[in-house]
């Protein structure tokens, strides 16, 4: 499991509702996962509340992806994984294809891009 960021769990906070492969994820901020299998990325959001400092003794709160389970899981989506014509030395995560209506959630690194699209809920 890749907390697909540094230290601190990587957050999306959220203001609508999101449909992300199916599950509507409701307005908040949520912990993001992405589930590394070779050639078969699975973006998590989950609502895993993100610690600020490490604090082992602190089973309700993850830092980074130390303590993970998909108890929490709110929406799990494969995504679709591309290889760049240049390499991008920081990771970046995207909102990509934006509309009125969704977009794609994208993460950019080394020459990877993994995206999965979602929908504004209503």
């Amino acid at each position: 499991m890749w907390r697909a960021g540094a230290n601190v769990s990587t957050q999306l906070k959220t203001e609508v509702p999101l449909v992300i492969n199916g599950k509507t994820v409701p307005p908040g901020t949520f912990t993001m996962f992405i589930d590394l299998k070779p050639n078969n990325w699975t973006l998590i959001v989950s609502r895993w509340e993100a610690q600020k400092t490490f604090d082992e003794n602190n089973k309700t709160q993850l830092f980074g992806a130390y303590g993970y389970t998909p108890d929490k899981d709110v929406a799990r989506a494969p995504m679709t994984l591309t290889t760049l014509p240049f390499a991008v030395d920081q990771l970046t995560w995207n909102f990509l294809d934006m509309s009125d209506v969704g977009g794609k959630i994208a993460i950019m690194w080394d020459k990877n891009v993994a995206s999965v699209p979602f929908k504004v809920g209503s």
